[in-house]
């Protein structure tokens, strides 16, 4: 009896060594392949500064980034050429880069100085001012193509930044990506006459890439409303 047990303990060895092992498996198998984020290595630090840039402001992976030309430019300052209401500029020559890229079938500018460690966005999307008024309005906004927001307010008293990925919902978002394609330029003025005491100046200029040029009014005051609520984020 002994030794039949032991002859069975064996056979068991035997059958189980040689049945296939199951291998462990970290996660799911599935046929998706991670999006390619890395960038080229051959780039310049300009151009890796813009491309780094523009992926992270409008959330779309380096790969479908084009780039589409670079060239080397002397800026009249230190704000690479770009002027805004409330950001002060050193007046100096600053050697750079302009670099225009690509992506979703609108071309993108980017400034920056030789080293990359300084870039500005300088495709403009929309301008909206608001001066005057009783209250003494001095309201500036610049909205970039590329998905950056400058502002500044004189009752604030700062100049300040943003990202419309971060400020808008994915319905605000996607409403003015709807604009942008549909418009090209169009300029609203909903300004008070002139002479009348304490005038307010209201006006604002969309530069998307459609071809319509002319808006009907309930798009003009969905746009000046946008405009308007858009600055008040900036400084919540």
């Amino acid at each position: 009896m002994k030794k039949i047990l032991i002859n069975i303990a064996l056979l068991t060895l035997i059958i189980t060594a040689c049945s296939p092992v199951e291998q462990a498996t970290e996660g799911p198998i599935t046929d998706e392949q991670p999006t390619p984020t890395h960038i080229p290595v051959d780039l310049t630090p300009a151009q890796r500064a813009a491309l780094t840039a523009l992926s992270e402001n409008v959330s779309l992976p380096v790969d479908k980034i084009k780039l589409v030309s670079t060239e080397a430019v002397e800026w009249p300052d230190g704000c690479l050429g770009v002027q805004e209401e409330g950001l002060a500029c050193t007046q100096v020559i600053t050697p750079g880069f302009r670099v225009i890229l690509e992506a979703n079938g609108r071309q993108v500018e980017y400034r920056t100085n030789e080293d990359g460690t300084q870039i500005r966005p300088a495709t403009i999307a929309m301008t909206w001012k608001r001066e005057g008024g009783i209250a003494g309005f001095c309201d500036y906004m610049t909205v970039y193509l590329s998905g950056e927001v400058q502002a500044s307010s004189c009752k604030q008293g700062k100049y300040v930044e943003g990202l419309l990925i971060d400020i808008l919902s994915e319905e605000e978002f996607a409403k003015f990506d709807e604009w942008l394609t549909k418009y090209g330029n169009v300029n609203i003025d909903e300004s008070d006459p002139k002479g009348v005491a304490d005038r307010m100046v209201v006006t604002l200029t969309f530069m998307g890439t459609g071809s319509q040029q002319t808006l009907i009014q309930s798009t003009e005051q969905e746009l000046l409303i946008f405009a308007q609520e858009l600055h008040q984020q900036l400084y919540k």
